[in-house]
């Protein structure tokens, strides 16, 4: 955790822009993704594959170029939650993945951010942890996946071939690749949802000292 009465710095340098830029992608990821048209799904894929690569950067450059903020550190996980869970619902909408777990991953996300400011209200800054990280990154690779199976089925039926004929075309590699299709997501949405309850479960008992009041909790 980091105190809140640390030397201020710019809310507005480079770090906190790209962290920011997480959550002006998403209306533009949702706006192409329910769209029809190939161009579109691609859009929306790369639009989040900014998103992914923008949470290792603004860190890269806030540690590189001492850019740390307190806005910087509840802006970044709330970035992530904005962009992530405005994904996860779109998945459900497209018939991607089970409601449950992105219900779970949401209610973690609440409880979490309920956590932070309860922290900040007590002039303290959670800042992210390990398996947060790690719970983000397997939310990521989750999400990109699946991503990429929705722009590959999407290429091949705009080019009018059919799916199963294009399976069968890959000779040996057609079955492994049709299986990996339809159960590879769910094992990874699985492992997320995983890792968001095991995360949030890691962050309150860390950080059990605040909600008790006691202000010395650890770093």
């Amino acid at each position: 955790m980091q105190k809140s009465d640390e030397k201020p710095q710019s809310r507005w340098n480079a770090a906190n822009l790209i962290t920011l830029s997480r959550i002006g992608v998403t209306p533009l990821y949702l706006f192409f993704i329910f769209r029809p048209e190939l161009w579109a799904k691609w859009t929306a894929g790369l639009l989040f594959a900014w998103g992914a690569i923008s949470d290792y950067l603004d860190g890269y450059l806030a540690r590189k170029y001492n850019l740390r903020t307190s806005f910087g550190a509840l802006m970044d996980p709330l970035a992530d939650k904005i962009l992530i869970l405005s994904v996860f619902v779109s998945f459900i909408q497209l018939d991607l993945v089970p409601t449950w777990m992105v219900v779970i991953i949401a209610a973690r996300e609440f409880l979490i951010t309920g956590l932070r400011q309860i922290a900040e209200s007590r002039g303290v800054v959670i800042e992210a942890s390990r398996s947060g990280k790690h719970k983000t990154i397997s939310q990521i690779a989750a999400i990109s996946v699946i991503l990429a199976i929705l722009c590959a089925r999407a290429t091949v039926e705009a080019y009018q071939v059919n799916w199963d004929s294009f399976i069968n075309g890959l000779g040996t590699w057609g079955p492994w690749l049709e299986g990996f299709m339809d159960y590879g997501p769910y094992g990874l949405m699985l492992y997320a949802t995983f890792m968001s309850v095991w995360s949030g479960v890691d962050y309150f008992i860390r950080n059990r000292k605040v909600l008790q009041g006691d202000f010395r909790a650890k770093h």
